[in-house]
């Protein structure tokens, strides 16, 4: 194909997301109003690739491909996509024995307007392409295993379309476990924590704190109150040279149970998602100085775990366990209690993982430390929910159907890929995913010799099948070698004043390497070049 036949609209963009730019400046996509983009040639070409792969494994699966009318969709929810199926499958199961059924389509969606957040471009486009599909069972444990299965799928899509993932577990409000594939992403919307080897990872908020050893052999001193002076606890601890991670902070809490006094170290960041799953419930409020002073008469800068009343529930963080000779409140007004140790002066209820982790702590399975990373969800697998819906079977009854769901924003796919594939100079595509195979330039379209050798380069290569974008712009050399980079096909020929002599210089854009074949050369090293990749 003639580049000079090629609509590539090469633009800039003020948006701050490097996905937007590298496709913005390649002239692979534009942002048509917020939130809004249009999709030129050249991405058609790398979404087709990518949807293709997703087709691949899913049909090697046998997972089916439905294409449904839009207007079924325009204004749905997800379980509406459900109950379009089912409705479907009703009508044609004659028996449980046809069961499970799994399908998928690949649509255009449109993301509520609450949700868009545009200083995240094209992660969060308004409009956006999305595979999801519905499996149905009539036994639970066969559903669980078809999600094992997806597992496999998705991470075999991934794997072929070569952006790095993590796959997070995580349970949504109603219970139901759903995994989570993530890419990373400088504009991604959550922090990741993971290891440098990658055998652990989870969502920054939810990941494992690791359970630290009291320090060994530390004398304990008397318990003994002292007085504030006004001071808060940070204050007092500075006066008395007492260490952050011997300050015990308590906060109390109010419950379905009722109230519950929470302990953790002032070093630590309490995590009120863990908190709630401690408590096994969604409902938890942190009580204010006022609600304080009803429920236990102190004021909260003052409140500690001593002199509670009987059975009031105490729970703390490990980190709190670790504390010798701390300071706390003593439920005195202006009041604190120094030297407090765990078990000698007070007792916890229980004691769990409250906290939220820092960067550069070990990882909870042992191997390395932790580090963060911003991340986008690509992907999702949902548990399969027990019953979903009965179907009537041909006057014999009825079946209790159990349905899983999962999807892939194929958009934002899309982006983290541009992302990670990319480099200083534009994007630098794999041979899998590139909307050509070869960029084929011509320095000089006034030189009749450069003219001839790229004219029977194209088509030797053409002969040869594979995909040749052929630059025969009339525009300076500069301009064709920068557009070629950003372009990021994988080997660009470039055609310049050694054409004469038979050579031509040839460049593998994803390892940067620079070579000088004779032109008889060229196809029988292409081959082996694209035969390796």
């Amino acid at each position: 194909m003639k580049q000079s036949g090629v609509f590539i609209p090469a633009a800039e963009t003020s948006n701050r997301c490097s996905a937007d730019r590298l496709l913005t400046q390649s002239g692979y996509i534009q942002e048509t109003s917020e939130g809004m983009y249009a999709y030129f040639p050249l991405a058609g070409k790398v979404l087709a690739n990518m949807k293709q792969m997703i087709r691949d494994e899913m049909e090697q699966a046998g997972v089916l491909e439905v294409d449904l009318p839009y207007e079924q969709f325009e204004h749905a929810t997800g379980k509406s996509d459900e109950m379009v199926l089912l409705s479907l499958i009703a009508k044609e199961v004659i028996a449980s024995e046809q069961l499970p059924i799994s399908m998928f389509h690949i649509k255009q969606h449109i993301r509520p307007d609450s949700s868009f957040d545009p200083v995240r471009g094209l992660l969060a486009a308004k409009e956006f392409s999305l595979m999801s599909g519905y499996s149905f069972h009539t036994d639970i444990k066969e559903a669980e295993e078809h999600g094992t299965l997806l597992h496999s799928v998705f991470s075999a899509v991934f794997n072929r379309i070569g952006t790095p993932f993590s796959i997070l577990e995580s349970e949504q409000q109603a219970g139901v476990k759903q995994y989570e594939f993530t890419a990373f992403s400088e504009c991604g919307d959550e922090w990741i924590a993971r290891n440098e080897s990658g055998t652990y990872a989870a969502k920054a908020a939810l990941a494992e704190a690791p359970r630290q050893e009291r320090e060994a052999g530390v004398r304990e001193k008397p318990a003994k109150k002292i007085n504030g002076g006004g001071m808060d606890v940070v204050q007092l601890a500075e006066s008395l040279d007492i260490d952050q991670d011997r300050i015990i902070r308590s906060y109390l809490y109010d419950t379905d149970d009722g109230a519950v006094l929470v302990l953790i170290r002032n070093d630590c960041e309490l995590n009120e998602w863990k908190l709630k799953k401690v408590l096994g419930t969604d409902s938890i409020c942190r009580l204010t100085d006022g609600s304080v002073k009803e429920v236990l008469g102190v004021q909260s800068e003052t409140l500690g775990p001593v002199q509670l009343p009987f059975g009031f529930r105490v729970i703390a963080d490990y980190s709190v366990e670790t504390v010798v000779n701390g300071l706390c409140g003593a439920n005195e007004t202006d009041t604190f209690l120094q030297n407090v140790n765990p078990e000698r002066d007070f007792t916890a209820d229980t004691y769990a993982d409250l906290r939220l982790v820092k960067e550069g702590e070990p990882s909870p399975d042992g191997n390395g430390t932790l580090t963060f990373h911003k991340a986008v969800t690509v992907a999702r697998i949902l548990d399969p929910k027990p019953v979903f819906s009965t179907i009537d079977v041909a006057g014999k009854g009825s079946l209790e159907i159990s349905t899983g769901y999962y999807y892939i924003d194929v958009t934002r796919l899309f982006a983290v890929t541009a992302e990670y594939f990319s480099d200083e100079s534009g994007l630098k595509w794999p041979v899998r995913l590139a909307p050509y195979d070869i960029h084929l330039l011509i320095e000089d379209t006034d030189d009749d010799a450069q003219l001839q050798l790229a004219d029977e380069l194209n088509s030797v290569m053409k002969g040869y099948r594979y995909r040749v974008l052929y630059d025969d712009r009339h525009v300076s050399a500069e301009s064709k070698q920068r557009t070629s980079d950003q372009l990021g096909v994988p080997v660009k020929i470039a055609v310049d004043g050694r054409a004469a002599d038979g050579f031509v210089e040839v460049t593998y854009r994803t390892a940067g390497t620079h070579f000088q074949w004779r032109k008889e050369e060229v196809t029988e090293k292409l081959q082996e070049f694209f035969r390796m990749g």
